[in-house]
């Protein structure tokens, strides 16, 4: 079998002639459309931009979404191979080039992939297969409806059989149709089922490549210091001395945007990483702070209460919460606050960058690799086909390899240097330089009348990713990301108040879906304790969209919660959407050792049709963890800068703090919907409604040690 380097098949891709490709391309409406074009390679025909067949049987099919762990690697081939009716674990799998006009867009973010490229790749899978039964009607000479695709192969009603290989030439000269018939959801072979991902062996025995892997010709190493406070310019460092030391070639000056503000620093590039690491610590800056040193976690906390008691702005009304609010005699009432968070990926942040007057290219792991190629194109003034963007696997994403900063430092030194330069930074660099996850103050009011919600109030006071800088003060809808407001209350408000703070921020898995949620759905809980009634029951009394009451009614049977628990037993239980998904989730506790415990998490979810149930389980167990270590863990703001700098002090959970994790995907005939963040933004609430039902005690602040409950 041929092997195509992404480098050849992008050369192959682009090249004029005979090359045929079916995809969704956006026209002038954004509503894409077909186009085909011939390849003139000899020994593979690309029946489209995802499926490539060689003359020796050999099917490549293309992943055309970065793989950070959330399993697009084997999801895409899977939705291909159903209709293009392959073996999936007969083909070969290999990430897609870079290219928004044949792929679309191609960013991982927000669970959306599944969602949003289902129909699409099961129409390129079917167009690939109708062209190989035509060319096998063409060749009997019979009709295509007695041709049935079936394992690779075109077998014909009197059966007579012919591979894909023996008729992907005479294929390649048909026109695609356009709206190739699809299976029913009841002939799906592949498409529910628990495959195992190809990429988990190459993971564990070291074969597969991650950004931080790749090294190439002629490049060299930089590490870059930064202020430890936010926004510090550089006054002045000593380059001379630096220069000096064994390897170092370069001490450069830098700056890398952060959503509008620009962060300075000072790289050392050297011929290896430890010679640029130790020009680094031998480095002296000197740093204007601008007074930013005087802000902590006190200053912040104090602006976000002082700020709440604004009216805030209208991001979601329904009847008239401030009359109900003014006329009330009781007023139910309780604040919630959460800490920034770091994305801490196994992998930490890395680029590799060439930059010439001619052209650019990149290496490296990445969540938007089109906005890299479009950032270096406008950055130098390149056509876009004069850049090349080489994706790795990532060691995680979680929304901080979405960002395109990293790779413009390297362009950067690149540029300035005349070599290519690989940029890493150290697990400090990631933990003390973000951008992280917002930290928040949630205040939340309602009114009850006769054991029923009559008016409930969430004010968000935050930070607002796509507005951080600038005079805008005026909150947006991002900012209310999770609150569910298909709860029946006939007055129900939520309002944002916009702050604008130093301390960079970012996509953290689930965005304000991992915030607002605690604050909603204990505020819930609360309002339940206070009509004496069942949790589980006093939510389902108020939602009938049927997904929710699906994913409520699931768990309490799956937890037997109308069956009274054992004495010292907590049970907590907390409702979301996110991306499409609908999930209920039950979090059980014990008292151990003087210290509460969780020790059963079980989650039943509502996500559409489910492409590979292993992969589901397995992001909902990697959502719980990580919702845990949210739980646990935040990072604090001292004179200005981030206390915590690595893991010894922002610990990871362990496998011996782990509980049980069940998962239970219900069947369903809806779309697909996302499954990356599935459970994260129930974890924190469940676990302290669980707390409370186990102790009595109402937590309104993370993060929480739990040895200091009981």
């Amino acid at each position: 079998m041929e092997t195509i380097t992404r480098r050849k098949f992008i050369q192959l891709t682009s090249a004029t002639g005979i090359f045929l490709a079916i995809g969704h391309l956006p026209d002038a409406s954004g509503k894409g459309k077909l186009v085909s074009r011939l390849t003139s390679d000899p020994s593979r025909v690309d029946l489209n931009q995802f499926i490539s067949i060689g003359t020796d049987g050999s099917i490549v099919l293309f992943n055309h979404r970065p793989e950070m762990g959330q399993g697009t690697y084997q999801s895409i081939p899977m939705i291909l191979a159903e209709e293009f009716e392959v073996d999936i674990d007969k083909v070969e799998i290999r990430p897609s080039p870079a290219n928004a006009e044949l792929y679309g867009s191609q960013m991982v973010v927000g669970s959306r992939s599944m969602q949003s490229e289902f129909e699409k790749l099961r129409k390129m899978g079917a167009s690939a297969r109708e062209m190989l039964r035509q060319a096998a009607a063409n060749t009997w000479k019979i009709s295509i409806e007695e041709c049935r695709a079936t394992k690779g192969t075109i077998v014909s009603k009197s059966g007579d059989v012919l591979t894909y290989a023996a008729l992907v030439v005479e294929a390649g000269k048909l026109s695609p149709p356009e709206n190739p018939p699809l299976k029913k959801r009841e002939e799906f072979s592949i498409i529910g089922k628990p495959v195992a991902r190809k990429d988990i062996p190459l993971k564990t025995n070291g074969e597969a490549k991650f950004g931080i892997d790749i090294s190439v010709p002629g490049m060299l190493y930089a590490s870059v210091e930064r202020s430890p406070v936010f926004h510090g310019k550089v006054k002045g460092f000593n380059k001379d001395e630096v220069l000096k030391m064994p390897g170092v070639r370069h001490v450069l000056q830098t700056t890398r945007e952060v959503y509008g503000q620009k962060r300075e620093g000072v790289a050392v590039l050297a011929d290896n990483y430890w010679a640029a690491l130790q020009g680094r610590e031998a480095l002296k800056v000197e740093w204007d702070a601008q007074d930013l040193e005087k802000v902590s976690n006190e200053t912040i906390l104090a602006d976000s209460y002082e700020a709440a008691k604004t009216e805030g702005d209208e991001l979601f009304n329904k009847g008239d919460v401030k009359s109900v609010l003014t006329n009330a005699e009781k007023i139910i009432e309780a604040a919630y606050e959460t800490p920034y968070q770091a994305h801490v990926p196994m992998e930490p942040m890395n680029a590799i960058v060439s930059v010439t007057d001619t052209d650019a290219e990149f290496w490296g792991s990445t969540q938007n690799p089109n906005g890299i190629r479009t950032f270096l194109a406008k950055t130098y003034q390149l056509p876009e086909d004069k850049v090349r963007i080489n994706y790795t696997f990532m060691g995680g994403g979680f929304g901080r390899r979405s960002m395109t900063d990293v790779a413009e430092e390297a362009a950067d030194l690149s540029k300035k240097s005349g070599v290519p330069v690989k940029v890493i930074w150290t697990r400090e660099d990631d933990q003390t330089q973000g951008p992280f996850r917002a930290c928040s103050l949630n205040v939340c009011r309602a009114v009850m009348d006769k054991g029923k919600v009559l008016a409930l109030e969430h004010k968000v006071i935050a930070q607002e990713i796509v507005n951080q800088t600038g005079p805008n003060m005026k909150a947006g809808r991002q900012i209310m990301g999770g609150i569910n407001t298909e709860y029946l209350i006939p007055n129900l408000a939520v309002r944002g108040i916009l702050r604008k703070r130093h301390v960079p921020i970012s996509y953290w898995r689930a965005v304000y879906h991992s915030t607002n949620p605690f604050a909603h759905e204990c505020f819930i809980d609360e309002l339940a304790h206070f009509a004496k009634k069942d949790p589980l029951q006093f939510r389902l009394d108020m939602l009938d969209n049927p997904r929710y009451r699906r994913v409520l009614e699931g768990v309490a049977e799956k937890t037997n919660w109308k069956t009274p628990t054992k004495k010292g037993i907590g049970r907590g239980i907390a409702v979301a959407e996110r991306s499409g998904g609908y999930f209920a989730m039950v979090v059980e506790v014990v008292s151990r050792n003087r210290k509460i415990v969780p020790v059963k998490i079980t989650t039943v979810i509502d996500l559409g049709i489910c492409i590979n149930p292993d992969t589901v389980k397995a992001q909902t167990e990697g959502s719980v963890v990580m919702g845990l270590g949210a739980v646990y863990n935040g990072l604090t703001v001292q004179n200005g800068a981030i206390a915590e700098h690595n893991i010894d002090s922002y610990p990871m959970l362990k496998i011996n703090e782990c509980p049980e994790i069940v998962t239970h995907i219900l069947d369903s005939d809806a779309p697909p919907d996302g499954a990356g963040e599935t459970g994260l933004p129930t974890v924190a609430p469940a676990l302290l409604n669980a707390i409370f039902d186990l102790t009595g005690k109402r937590i309104r602040k993370l993060p929480l040690d739990l040895a200091k409950i009981v």
